[in-house]
């Protein structure tokens, strides 16, 4: 799980930092930039990052609602162990500062639309400030997912500790243990099955009440992987965060279990790309082609805005992709007053003689 994560529950954490990343006291925003880059989870720091080695002027735009903030460590990453959340952001903020170009400003980005110069104006609302215009050439849009989260009291505390959605993130914290499955739709036996890597048994609640759809071909395949489904409506998390024993029912069952994995539905962030015109696939992913370019000339996509695995290594590679192609694809245009003058032309040499 990588990038924006916003709806209710505890996925309202915001980073500490996110509010606070405008630079110093007094600094305002700049009316124009090279690249205006939406979203500060780890497609979006990626982008910046490789825009900035460019030394294209570059503003990215954090609301601070990054997907794995409530995640206990993110994994999976090479070159380092497990890392919390906390130190995985600051580590990647304070590189970026070594980007004299890239600014990082807390705030929304409430508006976007471009213009027949082909420049785009962004309407951004700094975290704390009023309403300020900013004019871009290029837009990267690392805006993420969000979430539906389980109605289940408890879940603020255990969401990240022992509550996750993402087996191939969380699944290995499963090891040997017996794990509850909570979902809604056609999708869940073969999400449950996913676990089976780890867990020593799986067992779905079906929520029987808002999905009559599972079905006696869903029961068969759950059957065929041993997997056990009970039907009722799962209401409260019992036992301590990071001891769970399990889900109580509304009508006061107990099923064990010392994990949940949850899936019912998550709804891209694709508001800004919509307002754009880019095209998006069936699924409200945002299409691009293999420089994470969309249909919209000068508009890029990266992270699970993009549909697809959505693994935070994954979100780093295509942001990384969209920084490149978005700077290059400004080679030859005029910059920022604030960019150093490009190199000099190549010059002509001629041979020295034998």
């Amino acid at each position: 799980m990588s990038d924006t994560h916003t709806g209710p529950g505890p996925e309202h954490t915001r980073h500490p930092d996110a509010a606070g990343s405008s630079g110093p006291a007094g600094e305002t925003v700049p009316a124009s930039v090279d690249v205006l880059v939406v979203g500060g989870g780890p497609a979006g720091l990626s982008a910046a990052t490789w825009v900035g080695r460019y030394r294209r002027s570059t503003l990215l735009v954090d609301a601070g609602h990054q997907r794995n903030l409530a995640a206990r460590e993110i994994h999976g990453m090479l070159g380092t162990g497990p890392t919390s959340p906390a130190e995985y952001y600051a580590n990647i903020h304070e590189g970026l500062e070594r980007y004299p170009t890239v600014r990082r400003l807390g705030g929304d980005v409430v508006g976007l639309e471009k213009e027949a110069d082909d420049r785009f104006i962004a309407r951004i609302r700094p975290g704390g400030g009023e309403e300020v215009t900013v004019v871009a050439k290029r837009i990267i849009l690392a805006t993420g997912v969000r979430d539906r989260l389980p109605d289940l009291e408890g879940i603020g505390a255990h969401y990240g500790t022992d509550v996750h959605h993402c087996p191939a993130c969380d699944g290995l914290t499963a090891a040997d243990q017996r794990v509850i499955v909570l979902g809604v739709g056609s999708h869940v036996p073969a999400y449950a099955s996913e676990l089976l890597d780890w867990a020593s048994e799986v067992v779905i609640i079906t929520e029987s009440e808002s999905d009559p759809a599972f079905d006696d071909d869903q029961r068969a395949a759950c059957a065929r992987h041993d997997i056990e489904v009970i039907d009722g409506v799962a209401r409260e998390l019992v036992g301590e965060p990071g001891a769970l024993e399990g889900v109580r029912l509304d009508d006061g069952r107990l099923v064990r279990g010392a994990k949940v994995f949850f899936s019912y539905a998550h709804h891209p962030s694709n508001d800004l790309a919509e307002s754009l015109g880019c095209e998006l696939d069936d699924e409200g992913g945002i299409t691009v082609n293999s420089l994470q370019l969309t249909s919209v000339a000068g508009v890029y996509a990266a992270g699970d805005i993009v549909t697809g695995l959505q693994l935070v290594p994954i979100a780093v590679g295509t942001g990384a992709a969209a920084g490149v192609a978005c700077a290059t694809s400004l080679r030859g245009h005029a910059t920022a007053d604030c960019v150093p003058d490009p190199a000099p032309p190549t010059r002509n040499f001629t041979r020295p003689d034998n």
